[in-house]
């Protein structure tokens, strides 16, 4: 008798498990918060004859019976939760290291050298990023291959060392590059030897345990930097920043912890202390403000974020991997953007990206391919255009 109350039991708890999320779904009598980072929920669809022949409809509904269930957002942060607690597993892959540093997983990838874009690859990129570099000096413009800081690269000791077990020694994209840049005599601002170079010395965060990009502290150490290497190359004084006191906080800012806000865990990962200072631009009055180009990565929006580029800098331009155009007047599509009268109107252009994607330097319709051709045209060929 006790057996079949006990497995009567068990089916009307499967009946709840199994009802409640359908009634949740056709009732929302109880509203889940949602998943971070733009999770987004696909749209119901219609019903048509062409739809479900050619198998769309069925595709379509599929998607939006699976986002909409009910609890959705609570199940997938337990599930999420379960992973880690178990497994020491983030959703989004990303690598939990020492002292709770998180090491993004394609960062870690190129710091033990895969994929290894190859000594000949990186040559002959670097060689016409040496011919662009020349010739724009001649046109009385400086140019600048800034290395973005790579936590990687910058705090290898906290990475797992089953990891590093398989790192090629000395050999990685960034390594690379480096040696070789060195070679042709590129102007190069390193910020991965610089971040590197001040893990000791520094009491404030460059890069935080749980972000990816420099925080909020590295960023004004990398504009402050970048103001000092432009003046050197220019002979020129721009807007310099001024520090005036630092706030520290249990609470992350901006992108002092991108790397685990899209985890979409039950219980937070533990923070630390982040680093805040209070800071201005400063001009003299015999001042000037170069007009800059800035191409490459998200590392730039913290050059944005920070006021560099609106402060000490004229008429900037934010060119992402030559796909958009933003500026102090908006954002607009590099297609339908004259880029090549903004080159010739510029006095500095920087590219500045992370080891983890100078792959994309080989991409034939980005920036380093479009702009080497628009110089370098092919005997005989017109000049390269977008159409």
């Amino acid at each position: 008798m006790e057996n079949k109350t006990a497995k009567r039991w068990l089916v009307y708890v499967l009946l709840l498990i199994v009802l409640l999320p359908l009634a949740e779904q056709q009732f929302g009598f109880i509203k889940s918060g949602p998943l971070l980072c733009g999770s987004k929920q696909n749209p119901n669809t219609k019903l048509t004859l062409r739809a479900w022949w050619d198998g769309t409809y069925q595709n379509a509904k599929s998607l939006y019976l699976n986002d909409s269930v009910g609890f959705r957002p609570d199940l997938v942060r337990l599930s999420n939760q379960l992973d880690f607690s178990l497994f020491r597993k983030l959703s989004a892959g990303d690598i939990i290291g020492y002292d709770g540093y998180v090491f993004g997983r394609e960062d870690v990838t190129e710091y033990c050298g895969s994929p290894y874009m190859g000594e000949e690859v990186i040559r002959a990129e670097l060689i016409k990023v040496k011919r662009l570099q020349d010739t724009l000096q001649r046109l009385g413009k400086t140019f600048i291959f800034a290395y973005a800081p790579s936590k990687a690269h910058c705090m290898p000791a906290q990475i797992p060392g089953l990891l590093t077990k398989i790192k090629v020694a000395g050999v990685s994209n960034y390594s690379t590059f480096r040696t070789i840049g060195d070679s042709l005599h590129l102007n190069q601002l390193d910020y991965v030897a610089l971040f590197r170079s001040m893990n000791d010395t520094t009491q404030n965060q460059l890069m935080t345990r749980q972000g990816f990009h420099w925080s909020v502290y590295g960023s004004l150490v990398a504009a402050d930097t970048m103001i000092k290497f432009i003046e050197r190359e220019r002979n020129i004084k721009m807007p310099g920043l001024v520090l005036t006191k630092m706030h520290y906080s249990d609470t992350a800012r901006d992108s002092d912890n991108d790397l685990v806000k899209c985890t979409n865990l039950i219980f937070p990962l533990s923070g630390e202390r982040y680093s805040y200072p209070e800071y201005y631009y400063h001009a003299d009055t015999n001042a000037t403000r170069p007009k800059a180009i800035f191409i490459g990565d998200s590392f730039i929006w913290g050059l944005v974020g920070n006021g560099f580029l609106q402060n000490s800098v004229a008429d900037w331009k934010y060119w992402t991997y030559f796909n958009d155009v933003y500026s102090e007047h908006g954002a607009a599509d590099i297609r339908a953007y004259d880029w090549k009268k903004a080159l010739s109107e510029s006095d500095c252009v920087v590219i500045l990206m992370t080891p983890m994607n100078f792959h994309i330097l080989t991409w034939k319709r980005r920036f380093l391919q479009m702009m080497y051709d628009y110089y370098y045209p092919v005997a005989g060929s017109p000049v390269k255009t977008f159409s």
